[in-house]
């Protein structure tokens, strides 16, 4: 990779980041705010919040260390 070239950073993993970040962020507002039913009526399951929240993590971590290697790889070059 010659040093006038960018970054083509892969998109998919930055898309899977973004995603597991939406999942965390609603998992946190439903918890910090009381009364929010994020799926009411028939879809309600118990502590949905936390299964939001650990589903973004599952999400983002193989994400973040495919990023991680991608740059580690790029930097070698």
């Amino acid at each position: 990779m010659s040093a006038n070239q960018p970054l083509q950073l892969p998109w998919r993993l930055l898309l899977l980041d973004l995603i597991g970040t939406v999942l965390i962020a609603m998992g946190v507002y439903a918890l910090l705010t009381p009364g929010t039913e994020l799926f009411p009526g028939p879809l309600a399951f118990p502590y949905p919040e936390w299964l939001l929240i650990l589903a973004g993590l599952a999400i983002m971590l193989p994400a973040v260390r495919g990023l991680l290697a991608f740059l580690a790889q790029t930097r070698r070059r």
